[in-house]
C-alpha cells in the first residue's frame, strides 16, 4: 500500500512538473509584476537566458508556449512563441517560424511593448538570415537598432555584430566590416571577452568574403584563443560556426587536410545538436576537400549528406512561402503606416473643428455679455456653458489621446479613469466660470432693464 501511495505521489509531481515547464521563481516574479512593462522585462530576460544557455529544445519550448496558452496568458504566450520560433528555424522550418512571429509582432506593436517588438524582430531576423534572405534580415535587424536605447551598449554591440554577420554572408564585405569593427570596438571597451570571441570571428568572416584569407585566419585564431583559454564559454552553435570558418579558409588556401580536420570538428558540434545550417556547411567543405584529394567514396558520402540537408533547408516551396510571407508582412506594415497617417490627419481635423466650435461658443457668450440691448436668461447661459464644457473636454481629449494611449498601453479601464480625472477637474472650473458669467449677466440685465424703465418714464413725462 505504501509503495502504491509513493508511486502515485511521484506520478503526481512528475505530471505537475510537465504541466509547469517555467520555474516557480520566474512565475512568482512575473505574476508579482505590477505593470506590463515589468512583466515584459521578466519574460524577455527569462527567454534570453534560456536561448543563450541552450538548456531547452523544441519539445520544451513547445511545452512552455502551451503552458501560457492554457493559462489564457496572451503576453506570456507571445514571448513563448517568439522563443519557440528559434527552434523551428533550427529544424529548418523557416516558414513556420515566420508564421509564428509576424502575428506576435503585430500584437506587440498594438500593445506598444518595446521589449516584445525587439524580441519578435530579432527572431524574424534570425529566420531570414538562416533562410539566406539577407536583405530582409538586414532590414529587420536595423529596425531593432531603432528600438534599443543608446545606453544599452551590449545590445547595440550584439546588433552591430549581427548586421556585420549578415553582410558577410551576403558577400558585402565592405559594409560588413564597418559593423563588425564597431562591435569589436565596443566589446573591447567593455572588456567583454564572450562578445569579443564572436565579434572578432564576424570580422574574420568579412575578410573571408573579401578573400583576405591570411587576415581572416589571424582573427579566427584570436577568437579561438578566447575559448581555449576559458575567457569565453563555448556555445555549441557558435563553436561549430567558428570551426566551419576555419575549414572554409583552409579550403580556399588549398590546405585540404586542415579543412577536413576543422569540418569534422564542426560536425561533432553541429550534428548532435541538429544545427542543420552548420552541418550542411561542414558536409560541403568535406566533399570539396576530398574531391581535391581524389577520394571518391568520401566525396560521394558527404555530397549526398550536403544535398540532403540543403533540400531539407532550402527547397523551392519553402522559399516561395517565405517570399509570400514577406510580401504580406510588408503590406501589413504599409497599411499600418497609412492608418497612422490617416488617424493623425483625422485627429488634426477634429481638433480644428473643436477650436472653431469653441470659438463660436465663446463669441456668443461674449456677445451676450457685451451687448447693451439683449437680455439673456440664465437658462441660455447654462445651455451654452454646458455646450462649451463638452467642447473643451473633447478638445483636451483629442490633444492628449496619443499620449494617454502610450501611458495606459491601450487599457480601457486606465483610459476611462484618466478621462474621469480630467472631467473632475473641469466641472468645478465650469461651475465657477458659469457663476461668474451669470453674476455679470444679471448685473447687465438689471442695468438694461433700468435704462429701459428710465426711457419709458421719460417718454411718458414728455406725453404729459
Amino acid at each position: 500500500m505504501r509503495k502504491t501511495v509513493s508511486t502515485f505521489i511521484l506520478f503526481f509531481f512528475a505530471t505537475l512538473l510537465r504541466s509547469q515547464p517555467v520555474p516557480d521563481s520566474t512565475l512568482l516574479k512575473y505574476h508579482s509584476a505590477k505593470t506590463n512593462d515589468e512583466k515584459s522585462k521578466c519574460l524577455s530576460d527569462y527567454f534570453t537566458n534560456l536561448k543563450s544557455t541552450n538548456t531547452t529544445g523544441f519539445n520544451e519550448a513547445l511545452a512552455i508556449s502551451t503552458f501560457f496558452k492554457k493559462q489564457n496568458d496572451e503576453l506570456g504566450a507571445d514571448y513563448a512563441d517568439v522563443y519557440l520560433s528559434y527552434f523551428l528555424v533550427q529544424k529548418g522550418d523557416f516558414t513556420a517560424a515566420l508564421n509564428l512571429c509576424f502575428p506576435v509582432l503585430e500584437k506587440f506593436e498594438k500593445r506598444h511593448d518595446i521589449k516584445g517588438m525587439i524580441s519578435a524582430n530579432r527572431a524574424i531576423t534570425n529566420a531570414y538570415f538562416l533562410a539566406k534572405e539577407y536583405d530582409q534580415a538586414a532590414a529587420y535587424s536595423k529596425k531593432v537598432l531603432t528600438l534599443i536605447p543608446d545606453s544599452d551598449a551590449e545590445s547595440i554591440s550584439k546588433l552591430y555584430n549581427g548586421i556585420g554577420c549578415i553582410y558577410g554572408e551576403a558577400g558585402m564585405a565592405d559594409s560588413g566590416m564597418v559593423y563588425a569593427q564597431k562591435a569589436v570596438n565596443m566589446d573591447t571597451e567593455m572588456k567583454n571577452y564572450q562578445r569579443l570571441a564572436l565579434s572578432i570571428s564576424t570580422l574574420a568572416e568579412n575578410y573571408i568574403a573579401a578573400k583576405e584569407y591570411d587576415i581572416a585566419l589571424a582573427f579566427l585564431r584570436k577568437s579561438l584563443d578566447y575559448y581555449t583559454t576559458g575567457k569565453a564559454k563555448v556555445n555549441k552553435y557558435l563553436y561549430a560556426y567558428l570551426m566551419n570558418d576555419f575549414a572554409q579558409v583552409f579550403l580556399q588556401k588549398q590546405l585540404y587536410d586542415s579543412s577536413i580536420y576543422y569540418s569534422a570538428q564542426a560536425i561533432d558540434y553541429a550534428v548532435p545538436s541538429n544545427y542543420q545550417d552548420q552541418s550542411m556547411r561542414a558536409y560541403e567543405y568535406l566533399y570539396k576537400s576530398y574531391e581535391s584529394k581524389s577520394n571518391r567514396d568520401s566525396v560521394n558520402k558527404y555530397f549526398r549528406l550536403a544535398m540532403t540537408t540543403k533540400d531539407s533547408l532550402f527547397n523551392l516551396e519553402k522559399m516561395k512561402s517565405i517570399q509570400a510571407l514577406s510580401f504580406r508582412e510588408e503590406m501589413r506594415q504599409l497599411e499600418r503606416e497609412t492608418e497612422k497617417v490617416l488617424a493623425e490627419k483625422e485627429r488634426n481635423q477634429n481638433i480644428q473643428y473643436a477650436v472653431i466650435a469653441l470659438g463660436i461658443i465663446c463669441f456668443i457668450i461674449l456677445f451676450f455679455l457685451l451687448s447693451h440691448s439683449v437680455i439673456v436668461t440664465e437658462k441660455w447661459i447654462s445651455f451654452f456653458g454646458i455646450l462649451g464644457l463638452l467642447i473643451v473636454f473633447e478638445f483636451i481629449n483629442l490633444l492628449i489621446h496619443p499620449f494617454l494611449e502610450n501611458a495606459t498601453h491601450h487599457s480601457p479601464l486606465l483610459m476611462l479613469l484618466a478621462l474621469v480625472v480630467l472631467a473632475s477637474l473641469l466641472i468645478p472650473l465650469h461651475h465657477r466660470l458659469e457663476k461668474l458669467i451669470k453674476g455679470k449677466m444679471i448685473k447687465k440685465n438689471k442695468k438694461i432693464r433700468l435704462e429701459n424703465a428710465k426711457k419709458t418714464i421719460e417718454k411718458l413725462e414728455e406725453i404729459e
